[in-house]
């Protein structure tokens, strides 16, 4: 019996030695996968670490190359057409910055842009332009000379009469963005597209009126006026038929553009390449004449004045009808609006008044230049605060938004006609927040002005800096991308009738070099909110009807 039991004792003892070394061996086992284990969440996190460092990096850099590439396209479409250029000494200031400095400048100045605030200043350089455009003529300045003036800025490409229009062109617009590309509109009821850089036409919008094909006659289809949208997408044309039409002028392809941009170079038509997308909506309303239609800057507010004494508002992002202005006693001729701080449209109209439109407070201001002055024929928003207005009696005008009478006043701007009466300013137009302005008679010139509004009454002057030979009616300007060129219609009748007739004028669509040198842009900010100050007394306020 005892030496049964010794072997399974030592059998038992045997057993229970293996068990525990099977489980020291797995607690080793554990303590060396834990160790492991360990050894890989350090790894792990470290490796965390690292990546998240990379990350943060690569988010920086990231940034950087974003911010680069915005201000690379800013700088390709910059949709300025005000900008101006500088000083050499800005050069190197620009040159001595690095690119962290170069981009906070760039941004400070688009920021001051989008509010209304950025000055650009063009006039002096546009000014010493044409006066070197004017030392390559060896001829007389007399006024009997201007034919031979004409001619030798032709001939020294200084200036391009385009020709299309049968009738007096009345109306220009230039596509906003870029400036490659000008609209024309004429009494013979056409719609003409331009390629700028080459003076050629681009495309035919409307073709000119055909008894055999229309059905209207042709006074009714007179196109009066016209205004293309800050984006280039729009255009809005109004006429005698009391409508406002919006055309899309977008290309439905860019290799039909390009083709057609080359035939255009080569002197070919290109209407067969170019392919507009067309009429979008006709507005109507007006019981009148479309005499006037301006945009508002940066925005697709559009604002139609009439005959009837109304001016209408459409939002065209909703190609939608808003509301009707009353308040003019008589047929409106001109209506401007930068309105980048403001919603404020400007008019004018034959009760000799200008207004300005608060549209947020439902009144409107008057302005009334007093019993001698005559009314206005044209008018152009230079700023938020000022704007411009040509009467018909020669006297060229700036006003500030919170004065009653004009600060500045510039009597027979075009000089007297044969009758010994001044000649009444038929079109002005301003390049929006800068200091350059030009205006248009039948004298034979277009005249280009400095506008200078300082803070002080001292400061406020319009100051001639030259003119350029255009034989007829200038009946509309529009000034290119940094005061580079301009656009104008140029004919042998007035806009709005034909109660005068320049002889041996031609219909054409101007293209006038301002600026040959296209140096770097000085920059100033508008600090001052150009208030009044108490020498005269605000404009009167009055209720505004709606519909």
């Amino acid at each position: 019996m005892k030496s049964m039991k010794k072997p399974n004792t030592a059998i038992d003892f045997t057993l229970h030695d293996n068990e525990g070394n099977r489980k020291s061996n797995s607690k080793r086992d554990e303590d060396i996968l834990s160790s492991d284990d360990e050894d890989d969440r350090e790894e792990d996190s470290d490796s965390m670490i690292e990546s998240s460092e990379d990350e943060k990096e690569t988010a920086d850099a990231k940034k950087i190359r974003m911010a680069r590439e915005y201000l690379a396209k800013m700088e390709e479409h910059d949709d300025d057409s005000s900008s101006a250029p500088s000083s050499g000494d800005e050069d190197g200031d620009d040159d001595m910055m690095n690119d962290d400095e170069r981009i906070s400048k760039k941004l400070e100045k688009r920021r001051l842009k989008q509010q209304g605030l950025y000055q650009r200043m063009v006039a002096s350089e546009v000014q010493s332009s044409v006066e070197s455009c004017w030392r390559d003529y060896n001829g007389s300045s007399s006024s009997a000379e201007v034919r031979e003036q004409a001619q030798s800025w032709i001939q020294n490409d200084h200036l391009k009469l385009c020709r299309g229009h049968d009738l007096t062109p009345t109306c220009v617009a230039l596509h906003a963005p870029t400036g490659t590309v000008a609209y024309s509109a004429s009494k013979d009821n056409s719609i003409l597209m331009w390629d700028v850089e080459n003076q050629k036409r681009l495309h035919t919008i409307i073709p000119r009126w055909n008894p055999k094909d229309c059905e209207y006659t042709r006074n009714s289809g007179e196109v009066l006026a016209m205004c293309a949208s800050d984006d280039g997408r729009y255009l809005a044309v109004g006429g005698r038929d009391a409508t406002v039409k919006i055309y899309d002028v977008r290309q439905r392809s860019n290799t039909n553009n390009a083709v057609a941009m080359e035939s255009a170079s080569k002197g070919g038509n290109s209407n067969t390449a170019i392919n507009i997308r067309g009429i979008v909506t006709t507005f109507e309303g007006h019981k009148g004449p479309v005499t006037a239609l301006a945009f508002r800057s940066q925005s697709r507010q559009l604002f139609s004045g009439s005959d009837d004494r109304c001016i209408r508002h459409y939002n065209l992002e909703e190609m939608a009808y808003i509301e009707t202005l009353y308040g003019h006693q008589n047929g409106i001729t001109g209506i401007a609006c930068h309105g980048i701080r403001y919603e404020m449209p400007y008019s004018v109209a034959r009760d000799r008044t200008a207004r300005a439109w608060k549209l947020a407070e439902e009144t409107h201001m008057i302005y009334r230049g007093g019993a001698k002055i005559s009314s206005a024929d044209c008018i152009s928003a230079i700023k938020d605060d000022y704007f411009l207005t040509g009467h018909d009696d020669g006297v060229f005008s700036m006003w500030l938004k919170d004065k009653k009478k004009a600060v500045v006043t510039v009597q027979q701007a075009h000089g007297k006609g044969t009758n010994s009466l001044p000649r009444g300013i038929v079109s002005c137009a301003s390049l929006g927040g800068s200091d350059f302005a030009a205006t248009g008679s039948n004298d034979g010139y277009l005249r280009l002005w400095k506008v200078s509004t300082g803070e002080r009454a001292s400061g406020r002057k319009l100051d001639s800096i030259g003119k350029i030979p255009l034989i007829g009616y200038i009946n509309d300007i529009a000034i290119g991308p940094k005061a580079r060129f301009c656009v104008a219609a140029v004919g042998q009748e007035p806009r709005l009738g034909r109660w005068d007739r320049v002889p041996g004028a031609k219909n054409r669509v101007a293209i006038v070099q301002l600026s040959r040198e296209n140096s770097d842009e000085s920059e100033s900010k508008n600090n001052n909110l150009n208030e009044g100050d108490d020498e005269s007394s605000k404009g009167d306020e009055i209720g505004q009807l709606e519909v």
